[in-house]
């Protein structure tokens, strides 16, 4: 990848429904030229997918995120179809670590988690050894021109909360929108139509109403072919002051390494999603870390992500 690739990355990672256009504009190049590289980028397994990622809170849902550490088995496969097939399961990944996977689900009520995890424990009893469960409070994500071009700024993409909000009301076209919209978050119009089976102005009425529930639209890539390894460090604390937050948060924002950092509620307090390129810098991250927080932080896990089995954020 060259410099030009990772703009494009960045603006895609904005808003991947920006017309080509567009970014070859801001970019000073040619529009055919900004064509070229995607599908060049496609082809070659950087760009992966595009994605619409939806404010879930205001839809009823509280998401949770589960760690489960496995025993070696010959059931990996079945576990991982399994997991699959729940379309509450939003998030799955592969994990190297204190964990080996990784997911988040999204329920309307207490109960759906409860089966989901006993329908899991009762088929992989023999396979799963432990597990944790955590309450997201909120995340914030920061824009990944940090990490690509160097940008130092404090801005953050967008800011997801579990919200306790009245829901947003969605009918059974905006669903059939969102569903098509999860596979391929760039598609154009006129083929969301022929897709959905609505007309053309139903579609753009539609989509209007719809981006009140979009946090953004955005895109998957491979971490690794563009140069890093994603690590999440999770830390418990022995205090919680909201100074305390604050004073994290800060911290992580001016960190340009730090993609995400999320508040939960559980084993673990928080979650910060580092982009990290050798073991080197991993190990200077929780040094600064625990130097600048270590009266607040209690202990901390680290896990990598290495691979995502499913990234889907409609649960229904």
């Amino acid at each position: 990848m060259d410099l030009l690739d990772k703009k494009i990355i960045c603006e895609l990672d904005m808003n991947c429904r920006t017309p080509l256009s567009k970014i070859a504009k801001r970019l000073h190049v040619g529009r055919n030229v900004v064509d070229y590289r995607i599908r060049n980028m496609e082809k070659e397994g950087i760009i992966q997918k595009y994605i619409c990622s939806l404010n879930l809170g205001l839809m009823g849902y509280k998401q949770y995120k589960i760690c489960f550490k496995t025993k070696t088995s010959t059931n990996e496969d079945a576990f991982v179809k399994k997991v699959l097939g729940y379309k509450s399961v939003i998030y799955f990944l592969k994990c190297e670590g204190s964990f080996d996977y990784a997911l988040t689900i999204a329920v309307k009520g207490i109960s759906e988690l409860d089966h989901f995890l006993s329908d899991l424990k009762t088929n992989f009893y023999d396979m799963i050894e432990d597990y944790l469960v955590s309450i997201v409070v909120y995340s914030r994500i920061f824009k990944v021109d940090r990490i690509l071009l160097g940008k130092k700024h404090l801005h953050i993409k967008y800011e997801k909360h579990s919200s306790e909000e009245k829901p947003a009301e969605l009918d059974h076209d905006d669903i059939k929108i969102l569903h098509t919209l999860s596979e391929n978050a760039n598609m154009k119009i006129t083929d969301m139509a022929k897709e959905t089976g609505l007309t053309l102005d139903s579609v753009k009425y539609k989509m209007r109403k719809i981006n009140n529930v979009v946090n953004a639209y955005r895109v998957l890539y491979d971490t690794n072919k563009v140069g890093f390894y994603h690590y999440v460090v999770l830390l418990r604390t022995r205090k919680a002051a909201l100074s305390d937050e604050k004073k994290l948060l800060a911290w992580c924002g001016l960190k340009e390494k730090v993609l995400y950092y999320s508040k939960r509620i559980g084993h673990y307090d928080y979650a910060i999603s580092v982009a990290i390129s050798s073991l080197d810098e991993l190990n200077n991250f929780i040094s600064e870390l625990r130097k600048e927080f270590g009266e607040m932080i209690d202990s901390y896990d680290t896990l990598i992500y290495s691979k995502v089995l499913k990234l889907n954020y409609v649960p229904f």
